[in-house]
């Protein structure tokens, strides 16, 4: 039998869910300590003490696992109004969504009540028994929650709007949806927009915001890249190749991905499969880019038009595309869709998600093959795996992303999609323009065609080629390819007008035939402009030497 060559990925599996079982015993020992001390010190007013005696009545643990049963009173609760909160889910709610410590508590109460129909010896003293247990552990674990950061809790909202007014950006700095500098009032205003919301939404918003706030952004270990000079392009032809600014675990890592966003659980494992990165995890594998077959078809075409026409050896560099580009990318829907449990949100808004995307909204067509956020082939679909086609998937996870990060949806309680958009993008390309270019860049193979790539989520194909390295930080696109920039300047639009710049950095994307040439000039061009904005100092120098570029169509 062949041996399977892993690069001792099954290992670093294998080692990753063993540090995970140790921080959860970790939690659950810390979470034992909590409640033990909130024993010791919980002082029950008297709403919550008729709501603890009724949870030891015959019945009420069929009515709990029947969802039933209110959640726990907080301290500022009358005792008129004990069991006025709103409905815990039932036990058949706790296992769709995961919680078999919630459903195990359920499962001892209904046990109980089973037994006291056994008559008074048996039931009265079994049931008495195991309704302790049940009731218990659910009592204590409601306390906490209520008493610290609770739905209803006014020091836990005072303490979310708190949170919120010191992750906020400062004032002072530009704030990105207004494009103007933060002030104290739209802070304050934002805040208090914040606190209604807190108040008057529905309890799933509540719940995200406690999660949040004991989160943070987590950061993937980022691959280790190779710095070349602008001289290292002397004599090469150079492909544009957009990508997204998605990250990628660095190889060797023992992290295969992620188990949370900014502190909201997920249901399953998210990889993170990279945009740029992904041409230096696979050195040595003769893959240097993924895409779908049509488009990487063409950029290969590109790629070999370059190397034709100039006779130069031909190096894709990566261009990045918008913030929003990562949508496609099969770890943002898959992040959103995995919140999606520890969120509760309740099946009848659930439902009418699904009815969003099946019928369409606006502009967008309907997809009436959506099999719903509740079904167990979810993933499947999304990913394009098991009895779903891949080809289309993507277009898939784009229409459900795009929707559920409206703000509609993101005030029912579903997740916040600048989360995981901040989660997932790669740290050095975060605040980078579209177009900005060379952060990574790869050899081409003019003489190989593209090829299946099996173990991506996104992308069906892979480009061939080998890793190169990259600048020491990316460059405007102008910079990158003035020749190429000059030309889309002097060229005519559709509407008959010259490209504005939007068009120009667009057609990185669009025009599969633009290629720029490296000579003495060029690289004379990229030193100036990195020694006077990125704080290098390479010596210029050269002698100009101007081959051109593959041409375009002028405007009249």
């Amino acid at each position: 039998m062949a041996e399977i060559q892993d690069d001792g990925y099954l290992e670093r599996i294998k080692d990753f869910f063993a540090q995970q079982a140790q921080a959860k015993l970790e939690r659950d020992m810390m979470m034992a300590e909590a409640q033990r001390a909130a024993i010791d010190k919980f002082t029950p007013t008297p709403a919550q003490a008729a709501y603890i005696s009724a949870q030891f009545a015959p019945g009420a643990g069929v009515t709990d696992a029947a969802g039933g049963m209110a959640s726990f009173p907080t301290s500022e609760a009358e005792l008129q109004d004990a069991f006025a909160g709103e409905s815990m889910p039932s036990f058949a709610e706790n296992i769709g969504a995961g919680n078999y410590l919630d459903a195990g508590f359920q499962g001892l109460g209904i046990l109980g009540d089973a037994t006291y129909a056994a008559g008074p010896l048996v039931g009265g003293t079994v049931g008495s028994v195991l309704k302790g247990a049940g009731a218990a552990g659910k009592i204590v674990k409601s306390a906490l929650t209520a008493e610290s950061v609770g739905s209803s809790s006014k020091k836990g909202i005072t303490a979310l709007k708190n949170n919120f007014i010191d992750n906020h950006p400062p004032i002072g700095s530009m704030d990105a949806a207004t494009n103007k500098p933060v002030t104290e009032k739209l802070i304050r205003t934002r805040a208090n927009a914040y606190e209604k919301q807190l108040k008057e939404g529905p309890p799933a918003v509540r719940r995200r915001e406690t999660l949040r706030a004991a989160g943070e952004i987590e950061r993937m270990p980022s691959a280790d890249r190779t710095i070349k000079t602008p001289e290292d392009l002397l004599g090469k032809v150079l492909v544009p190749v957009v990508g997204d600014r998605s990250v990628r675990a660095a190889k060797g890592s023992n992290r295969p991905g992620y188990t949370e966003i900014k502190g909201v659980p997920l249901s399953q494992v998210v990889p993170p499969q990279g945009g740029p990165s992904y041409t230096i995890d696979n050195i040595g594998t003769g893959k240097a880019w993924a895409s779908m077959e049509d488009a990487a078809n063409k950029k290969q075409m590109n790629i070999i038009l370059a190397a034709e026409k100039t006779g130069m050896d031909p190096i894709g560099v990566y261009s990045a595309m918008g913030r929003e580009s990562i949508d496609f990318s099969a770890p943002v829907a898959s992040a959103m869709v995995a919140q999606i449990p520890a969120l509760g949100i309740p099946k009848k808004i659930l439902k009418e998600f699904d009815q969003a995307i099946k019928q369409g909204v606006g502009k967008v067509d309907g997809r009436p093959d959506f099999v719903g956020l509740g079904s167990d082939d979810v993933f499947n679909q999304l990913l394009g795996q098991g009895d779903f086609p891949a080809k289309g998937a993507g277009a898939l996870r784009k229409v459900v992303v795009e929707e559920m990060k409206k703000a509609k949806w993101r005030n029912l309680g579903f997740p916040v999609y600048d989360d995981i958009v901040d989660t997932l993008t790669e740290p050095g390309l975060a605040g980078f323009k579209p177009g900005e270019s060379g952060y990574t860049m790869f050899r081409g193979d003019p003489t190989r065609s593209t090829f299946p790539e099996p173990l991506h989520q996104s992308y069906d194909t892979a480009i061939p080629g080998d890793y190169f390295g990259g600048l020491i930080e990316s460059v405007p696109p102008e910079i990158m390819y003035p020749k190429t920039f000059q030309e889309l300047s002097q060229t005519a639009n559709k509407s008959g007008v010259l490209m504005p710049y939007e068009q120009q950095v667009g057609s990185l994307m669009m025009n599969p035939k633009l290629y720029e040439v490296a000579d003495d000039q060029y690289v004379e061009g990229l030193i100036n402009y990195m020694n006077k904005y990125k704080g290098t100092n390479y010596a210029a120098g050269g002698e100009v030497n101007s081959v051109g570029i593959g041409s375009l169509p002028r405007a009249a």
